[in-house]
């Protein structure tokens, strides 16, 4: 980087130098930069290298001494940087690795991790707001007529506005075992759900969705495939007034009525729809066991396979199976007792009778 960029305090670039090498007793001029040269660099000449530019850039103490002028000259300078790369080979220059764009907290942000502010749904820019936007005046002197090109540059970067769309794919899907909390867990899916009705999101995306953690009927957060429907959801096979007690894992209704004054039927089937598509289930199903090796009688027992199936001798008697793989059951079958079961295996059915 050349000592003429005057985006940088000199001063703060050479104190950052110096206490990254305390163990060094490093001493520097009060002026030490100089322009690039291949001699000097021969001579024993250190260079400040982009992996330390991009760690100053991530420092607090930089993003607090960096002015919002200071930044609009930075935008400058690497879309000039940007330009060269790609007029010579000569340079390499990855500027999605350097933070250089100012946020509303005026924190310098990767192109990947920020977005323009918009209007959408739920906080979209704020001080406290959890996701990262560009600075309001830097958004502004970019909306400029003269620096319109740098405006489509960003963009070209990967810099969207954030519409629900853009937020739900740059940011849920890719944290969805992290995103959702106790606070954002209702508006998020009243969001995806307004999506989703709209026919903008579907199968593809709410199925990258499974992770995502829901409500259940007592209020605990748990991955969406982890879910049955509870009965309020009027599921094809009711389960919760059986399991209710034992199990946390019906969805929460709250979903559903936080915003309507009533339910209607079509809408409720909506819901089922969209949940489904998450990996809520709706009925009973086929839990196979994936074992890396073929399991003993007493390893299938320890995982809790009752000793009525795993040790039951052969047809002729004279052998008892003492190896298995493939192992399925059915799902809440260890909380049945006498029930009869009717199962699709193979395309032939076959009756079950459970008795435990």
């Amino acid at each position: 980087m050349s000592k003429q960029s005057s985006f940088i305090n000199i001063r703060f670039m050479r104190q950052f130098i110096i206490s990254k090498c305390l163990e060094n007793n490093l001493t520097l001029a009060e002026d030490p930069f100089i322009d690039d040269d291949h001699n000097l660099t021969e001579l024993g000449v250190h260079i400040f290298s982009w992996d330390f530019c991009i760690e100053m850039f991530k420092s607090k103490k930089f993003n607090k001494s960096h002015s919002i002028e200071q930044n609009k000259r930075m935008i400058e300078y690497f879309y000039s940087k940007w330009l060269e790369s790609e007029r010579t080979t000569d340079m390499k220059l990855n500027i999605e690795q350097i933070p250089f764009l100012m946020d509303q907290n005026n924190r310098l942000q990767l192109t990947k991790y920020i977005y323009f502010p918009v209007e959408t749904i739920g906080n979209s820019g704020g001080t406290g707001c959890k996701e990262s936007f560009v600075n309001e005046n830097i958004f502004h002197w970019l909306n400029e007529y003269q620096n319109s090109k740098l405006k489509e540059w960003l963009q070209m970067l990967g810099i969207t506005e954030r519409t629900d769309l853009t937020f739900l794919l740059k940011t849920i899907i890719p944290n969805s075992t992290t995103y959702i909390n106790r606070e954002n867990a209702i508006a998020t899916i009243e969001k995806l759900f307004v999506l989703f009705q709209k026919g903008i999101i579907g199968k593809n995306e709410l199925g990258q969705l499974k992770t995502l953690k829901l409500l259940t009927t007592r209020g605990a957060l748990r991955p969406a495939e982890k879910f049955y429907f509870s009965d309020k959801f009027n599921p094809q096979l009711p389960l919760e007034v059986y399991l209710e007690t034992i199990q946390d894992i019906f969805l929460s209704f709250d979903y559903v009525t936080s915003n309507l004054s009533c339910v209607e039927k079509e809408n409720l089937s909506e819901w089922r729809r969209f949940f489904s598509m998450m990996g809520v289930h709706e009925n009973l199903y086929l839990i196979k066991f994936d074992f890396d090796h073929i399991i003993t009688s007493d390893e299938a027992i320890q995982y809790e396979f009752s000793p009525d199936y795993v040790l039951r001798p052969s047809p002729n008697g004279r052998r008892i199976a003492n190896a298995y793989s493939g192992l399925k059951i059915i799902s809440f079958l260890q909380h049945t007792t006498g029930k009869t079961f009717c199962v699709k295996v193979n395309g032939i059915f076959c009756v079950l009778y459970h008795s435990r």
